[in-house]
C-alpha cells in the first residue's frame, strides 16, 4: 500500500453578507440586517445576514465552482464535485453527490474528498455548497423559537438568544500534493442523545475533535485556534464548551456570530474562514458577547482579532440528530 498522500487546498471561493472573496470574512462587525429579500410580516423575527446583489442560488454556486477552479488551475469539466445543499439543484452540476445532512453537510463532504484523495482514489475534488436565506427555512427556524429576537448572534455569551440565519455559497478545491493550505485531519461522531439537542457532555464532539488530530498527527496544544459550531443557541453552545474543554483549550470564536448561520453550507463556508485566518494570521472575532456564562467557559477572542500562534487551526459543526465533524488545518 502506498504512503498516504498529502490533502492540499488550493483553490476558494465564497459569499457570505460579509462580502465576495476569503480576505472579506475576517471583518469584524457583524453583517445581520432586517430582511428585505421577501416578507416577514408574520414572524417572530426579521433579521438575517443576506448579501447584496446576488444571482440565484445556482448562479451563485456556478460562479463560486468557477472561481475555485480558476484559481487552482483545474478543468472544472473533468474534476468531480461533491455538494451540499438543502435539496438537489435545479441545474445538473455534473456533481457525484449531493450532501443533505443538515448542518454537517458540507463538512462530511470534505471529509470525504479528503478521504478519496488521500487513498489514491482522486487526486483532485472541488466541493461547494450553497444556502440563500428564503422564507421557507426561516419560517421553520422562526416556528421552532430557534431564532434570535434581538437582531445578533451571541455564542457562548449569557443572554444568547439564538441564531440568525446568513447566506453562504463557497467552493474549495482538494488536490495531493501543496497548496494554500494542508486538510490534514477529519473525523466524524455521534452522541445519539436526543432528536435535537447535543448530548450536554459534549461526548460526540469531543470524541470526534480526538480523532481528527489522531488522523492529523496533532497533539491539542499545538492547535492555536478553533471555529465553533457555536450557534448562539443555549444548550449547544454549553455543549460543545464541555466538549472543548474535554480535549484542550484553544482560542475560540464561533464567526456565526458575523455571517449567520448558512445551514447545509455552513462547514464550507467556516473552512474556508479558517483557511483564510490561518494564512492571514488573523484570528476573527465572537462577536455579539455580552457577559460570561459559567457553562460556557471557552477562551474567547473578543472585540479585537487575535495574532495566530500556530499554523494549526480546527472547524467544528454539529448537526440534529447528534452529527458531529471535525476538521483539522495548517496554514501553507
Amino acid at each position: 500500500m502506498s504512503d498516504p498522500r498529502p490533502v492540499a487546498v488550493t483553490g476558494l471561493s465564497i459569499l457570505t453578507a460579509l462580502g465576495r472573496g476569503p480576505e472579506a470574512q475576517l471583518a469584524s462587525t457583524p453583517a445581520f440586517t432586517e430582511i428585505t429579500r421577501f416578507d416577514t410580516s408574520a414572524r417572530r423575527v426579521h433579521h438575517a445576514a443576506t448579501a447584496a446583489e446576488t444571482g440565484t442560488l445556482e448562479e451563485e454556486l456556478d460562479l463560486a465552482i468557477a472561481t475555485a477552479c480558476a484559481q487552482a488551475g483545474v478543468d472544472r469539466r473533468t474534476t468531480p464535485l461533491l455538494l451540499a445543499l438543502h435539496t438537489a439543484p435545479a441545474r445538473d452540476f455534473g456533481q457525484r453527490r449531493v450532501y443533505t445532512s443538515a448542518c454537517v453537510s458540507a463538512s462530511t463532504a470534505l471529509a470525504d474528498a479528503a478521504t478519496l484523495i488521500r487513498t489514491g482514489r482522486a487526486d483532485r475534488i472541488v466541493v461547494a455548497a450553497a444556502y440563500l436565506v428564503e422564507p421557507h427555512q426561516h419560517a421553520l427556524f422562526d416556528a421552532g423559537r430557534a431564532l434570535s429576537t434581538d437582531g445578533a448572534v451571541r455564542p457562548f455569551s449569557l443572554h444568547r438568544q439564538g441564531t440568525l440565519l446568513g447566506d453562504g455559497v463557497a467552493a474549495v478545491v482538494l488536490e495531493a500534493g501543496e497548496g494554500l493550505a494542508e486538510l490534514v485531519g477529519w473525523a466524524r461522531a455521534g452522541d445519539a442523545y436526543h432528536p435535537c439537542q447535543p448530548a450536554p457532555d459534549g461526548r460526540g464532539l469531543a470524541a470526534a475533535i480526538q480523532a481528527a488530530l489522531t488522523k492529523a498527527n496533532v497533539a491539542p496544544e499545538e492547535v492555536g485556534y478553533l471555529n465553533a459550531n457555536a450557534t448562539g443557541t443555549v444548550f449547544s453552545d454549553a455543549a460543545e464548551a464541555a466538549a472543548l474543554n474535554q480535549v484542550f483549550r484553544p482560542a475560540v470564536s464561533s464567526t456565526k456570530s458575523l455571517h449567520g448561520h448558512a445551514l447545509e453550507a455552513s462547514g464550507l463556508v467556516e473552512f474556508v474562514v479558517l483557511v483564510q485566518a490561518l494564512r492571514e494570521g488573523k484570528l476573527p472575532v465572537n462577536a455579539g458577547y455580552l457577559d460570561v456564562d459559567p457553562a460556557c467557559g471557552v477562551d474567547l477572542i473578543l472585540e479585537v482579532p487575535r495574532p495566530a500562534g500556530s499554523p494549526y487551526g480546527i472547524s467544528v459543526n454539529s448537526a440534529f440528530g447528534g452529527a458531529n465533524t471535525a476538521l483539522v488545518v495548517r496554514a501553507g
